[in-house]
């Protein structure tokens, strides 16, 4: 199962012409941390737990969150650009969160 995960997630990222490298960082049978290298200070870090119902996707930039989008139980919320700290409870997928970084980025 969660090399389903896995498979997807890099399905996707391969989409993005701004991701240079992919690299699975850890794995287990229920967890999976990937890491999307953008720039040299710039990466997407993913995190899944698959037995915890746990989701978190975060723009890492100088080693600080600058944008993230996590479900913790189901629900589901975003740290937008403006207020990486704050919580934001609309609606957003993987390729959602994709695009808005995207957009953002150029």
């Amino acid at each position: 199962m969660i090399d389903d995960v896995e498979k997807q997630i890099y399905e996707t990222a391969h989409q993005f012409s701004f991701v240079n490298k992919i690299e699975t960082i850890l794995k287990t049978t229920n967890t999976l941390k990937i890491k999307l290298t953008i720039t040299s200070t710039c990466f997407i870090q993913i995190y899944q737990n698959i037995q915890k119902g746990v989701v978190n996707y975060a723009v890492i930039l100088g080693n600080q969150r600058i944008l993230g989008r996590d479900c913790d139980g189901g629900i589901w919320h975003r740290h937008p650009i403006d207020n990486p700290e704050g919580h934001d409870f609309s609606e957003e997928g993987f390729s959602g969160f994709f695009k808005r970084f995207f957009i953002l980025s150029c």
